[in-house]
């Protein structure tokens, strides 16, 4: 742990200052820009700006580049290319059938990346399949003030530890700068919150956790059910709520309230609600870490 602060000490602290500062910028100059106007599906009842999602994907980029870390021309592309798509969705939306094939572009390019040499090949299908899940179902679970921002804060902060008491600093470090970045935007989307992550940042966020969880994966740092452990809160609400809607005949890729964490807050208030989540995310980080301690997983 000591080798991770010696290293990304400066980097973490200059992204959580880029990101505090672009937020209050987006807040106070671009208030306006990319609005959020709630509907009958909606858990806020004011227009809120989805830019969130620029200041944090800023902050840990410029933590990266702090640090002198090199990433592939693959990876850094396939972040990009999300990113921008997703980013012009949020200010004007695009069709659901480009969004699909730029995130699935986006996958392959980072698996090529990441794990070029996977075996057998019929793994590449599932790994590209559970890749663009993991974006989408980031997208589809950032509907409640402090919620996206929390798993983020706590799912990645728990991998940054795992990877640190496995000596893997590099992956450590893009855990905790994510995760610091996350607690930055947190002050500002904590209910009733400011801001949202909006479409660009909670699909990067869901691409960034598929990048660290095979990256952990690949290079022997944690088995592959520690991240599905840290993660569970997301991945089993949003899996389970998709296929109920898909066996109704529903037009399951548009928004509703049928989430666990929706019904939560309408029935008990977002506050309780997301206490709820958090207490449940934390048990879940609680677990996959004492089984990597114990050298379960």
């Amino acid at each position: 742990m000591g080798a991770v602060v010696e290293v990304w000490l400066t980097p973490l602290l200059v992204s959580c200052v880029v990101t505090v500062c672009i937020l209050r910028v987006l807040l106070a100059r671009l208030g306006n820009l990319a609005l959020d106007t709630p509907n009958h599906r909606s858990l806020h009842e004011t227009p809120v700006p989805r830019t969130g999602g620029w200041a944090l994907i800023a902050g840990v980029t410029s933590g990266i580049v702090v640090s002198g870390m090199t990433l592939s021309i693959g990876t850094v592309f396939a972040f990009l290319l999300l990113f921008l798509v997703s980013l012009v969705d949020d200010l004007r939306q695009l069709g659901a059938g480009l969004r699909f094939a730029v995130q699935t572009l986006s996958v392959s390019l980072l698996l090529y990346s990441l794990a070029p040499q996977v075996e057998p090949w019929l793994l590449w299908p599932a790994l590209i399949f559970a890749g663009v899940w993991c974006i989408n179902l980031y997208n589809f679970m950032d509907g409640m003030d402090g919620f996206a921002g929390s798993m983020t804060g706590i799912g990645f902060a728990t991998l940054g530890i795992v990877c640190a008491l496995q000596g893997a600093t590099a992956l450590a470090g893009i855990c905790f700068l994510i995760a610091i970045c996350s607690v930055a935007f947190l002050y500002y989307n904590w209910p009733q919150a400011r801001i949202f992550l909006g479409d660009a940042g909670s699909t990067v966020i869901g691409l960034a956790a598929f990048a660290v969880s095979v990256s952990g994966w690949r290079q022997g740092v944690f088995h592959w059910l520690v991240p599905l452990l840290v993660f569970l809160p997301f991945w089993l609400d949003a899996t389970v709520t998709l296929i109920i809607r898909v066996l109704k005949r529903e037009r399951w890729w548009e928004a509703h309230r049928q989430h666990l964490y929706q019904r939560m807050a309408l029935g008990f208030g977002v506050k309780t609600s997301l206490f709820i989540e958090l207490s449940v995310m934390l048990c879940t980080s609680l677990v996959a870490l004492l089984l990597v301690l114990s050298g379960v997983a």
